[in-house]
């Protein structure tokens, strides 16, 4: 026993100490180096030496995800490994929780070692920094965290809600420790820790060692079963999302109805479940809770129903990502190796099947938007039902007064459309190496502009230069988004993906929205007696692009895909 033991120890150590050393150099770097910057450029610091408090709980949080990270990573592998050796459950289990806590709490030790040479003197831990009670609060909390994780093996309601109750409120009495007199007063270092508060800290560790070890032992022995509830609510929820649940149809279906259906019960459903009820949620929950700081003032209702107005736009461009992913993942068998078989051999050409996917597609956004704005009508109406019809007046007024409402529907629209459709027509291709050429080259020339226009803006602010250089990286990316479109068409078009008539229809339509915004941006200008905005027209008329370019690229995308 001894002997496997050792070895697995050795393993999880080799694992461990590449990511140990980064993660110490990280935390003992940064601040050192923004000491030493600050330093040079002579700014003055003493105001950090009278509260390190935020600073302290900065470094808890991020040490403590970095280094349970780091743990999690040696321990990846060892899991299978330890569940074949000749050694007791208890053992086992015993080894895999106190590995994790030996190493956090030697990270840790070691850590604050080196902040102590570096930047703390010799009172550091009675009056700003207190290292005991964090350091025997984490190891409490990595094994109350082992016996949550072998526990849903068997998961039940019960275990779930006990679980999180017991996580929360152990982080609400850690916090607490900081406030002796109460959240409202001010923050005291935890300098001190009681013989209650060690007590306490030592019993729950014991007992989740024992429950720990108790549940790994019945997750070896393949004892840990769910309990009858969670299995009855797993196979309802399995079957909402894969539409399993048999349906009589009065009438055989065709075979772009049948294949329509398939597709949209293998990947649609799950993505508008996911994201329409996920992020309609959450709209919800935070417009409800921004509507509990109403009042009277109609000054501060027009400010919350802007609030109102940007979770409702964050909600759905992060629903458009996340739907984008499940429908762009959904065509293709798992690691991308080829498209679906259902998919690939259905007995119709590329044109027709282009064309069902894409309704699909676009039934799925219309239906997450359609989700997340209800969520948003229905937190009015329950802030309606809490402050009165007059509150609700207001906030009507400010959410969809004068004639911007359908303008913020269209927007938040256009942005959803843009996001979801453009990321599906590079997922819908099916090649890894496809898929992350795009996205480094999006975020690498992100990076690349942003660098440089900071450099022009420090070395040459003011200077013709930097105006010239910064006109043409942008004029390099209008061509780039533009020339793209038209070569996507020309493609679709002569692949005969398209007609000829979509193709010009789609060609008047950009060129009519340019002039639309020629013309809006000559107006404003006459207004306000200022030069016309020309930057704001290339934007718009790139964006323009970027909403008619799906309807080429994602017929381009499935044939490539289907035709490997």
């Amino acid at each position: 026993m001894t002997t496997a033991l050792y070895v697995t120890t050795k393993d999880f150590c080799k694992r461990a100490w590449i990511g140990a050393l980064l993660a110490v150099g990280t935390l003992v770097m940064a601040p050192l180096l923004f000491l030493v910057i600050t330093r040079l450029q002579g700014l003055n610091l003493d105001y950090m030496e009278h509260d390190l408090t935020g600073y302290h709980f900065a470094y808890l949080g991020l040490s403590w995800i970095a280094f349970l990270g780091v743990s999690l990573h040696a321990l990846s592998g060892s899991e299978k490994i330890c569940r074949a050796l000749p050694v007791s459950s208890r053992a086992i289990a015993s080894w895999l929780m106190f590995s994790m806590v030996g190493l956090v709490v030697v990270l840790q030790l070691l850590t604050n070692g080196v902040y102590r040479m570096l930047f703390f003197d010799e009172h550091w831990l009675a009056d700003y920094w207190p290292l005991l009670g964090p350091l025997l609060f984490i190891v409490t909390l990595i094994l109350v965290g082992h016996w949550f994780y072998w526990s849903l093996h068997a998961p039940s309601f019960t275990r779930l809600f006990l679980g999180a109750a017991l996580v929360l409120g152990m982080f609400f009495w850690f916090l607490s420790r900081y406030y002796p007199n109460g959240f409202h007063s001010e923050e005291v270092p935890w300098s001190r820790v009681t013989l209650g508060e060690f007590v306490l800290m030592q019993f729950v560790s014991i007992a989740a060692w024992y429950q720990g070890t108790r549940a790994f032992a019945q997750v070896r022995a393949g004892t840990a079963v769910p309990s009858p509830a969670w299995e009855q609510v797993e196979v309802w929820w399995k079957g909402l999302l894969s539409g399993a649940i048999p349906e009589k149809q009065p009438e055989p279906l065709s075979r772009r109805s049948a294949l329509t259906k398939l597709h949209w019960r293998d990947s649609c459903r799950r993505a508008v479940i996911l994201g329409g009820f996920l992020f309609g949620g959450i709209v919800l929950v935070i417009t409800l809770g921004i509507g509990s700081q109403l009042n009277s003032d109609q000054t501060s209702v027009r400010e919350i129903a802007e609030g109102y107005w940007a979770i409702t736009m964050m909600a759905s461009f992060v629903a458009s990502i996340l739907v984008a992913f499940l429908l762009g993942d959904g065509i293709c068998n798992k690691g991308r190796t080829e498209m679906k078989c259902f998919l690939a051999i259905a007995p119709l050409p590329d044109q027709d099947l282009n064309t069902l996917l894409f309704r699909n597609m676009v039934k799925s956004s219309v239906l997450t938007l359609a989700m997340i704005f209800s969520a948003l009508f229905l937190s009015l109406g329950i802030t309606t039902l809490l402050w009165g019809p007059e509150v609700l007046n207001f906030m009507w007024e400010g959410l969809f007064g004068g004639s911007q409402y359908l303008l913020r529907f269209l927007l938040i629209g256009i942005g959803f459309w843009v996001l979801a459709a453009n990321a599906v027509s590079v997922f819908w291709t099916g090649r890894t190496w496809f898929i992350n050429t795009v996205v480094g080259v999006g975020f690498g020339g992100f990076i690349l502009y942003v660098v440089t226009f900071n450099l022009l803006g420090a070395f040459f602010r003011g200077s013709w230069v930097a105006a010239a250089i910064v006109s043409m990286m942008l004029l390099a990316v209008y061509s780039l988004i533009v020339g793209g479109t038209f070569t996507a068409y020309l493609i679709a078009w002569r692949k005969a993906f398209i007609s000829w008539k979509k193709a010009v229809m789609a060609l008047l339509i950009w060129c009519s929205l340019g002039a639309i915004f020629s013309v809006t941006l000559l107006n404003e200008a006459a207004r306000s007696g200022l030069e016309p905005r020309w930057s704001m027209f290339w934007i718009y008329s790139a964006i323009s692009a970027f909403v008619l370019v799906p309807f080429a690229t994602i017929p381009l995308a499935l044939s490539w895909n289907r035709h490997r």
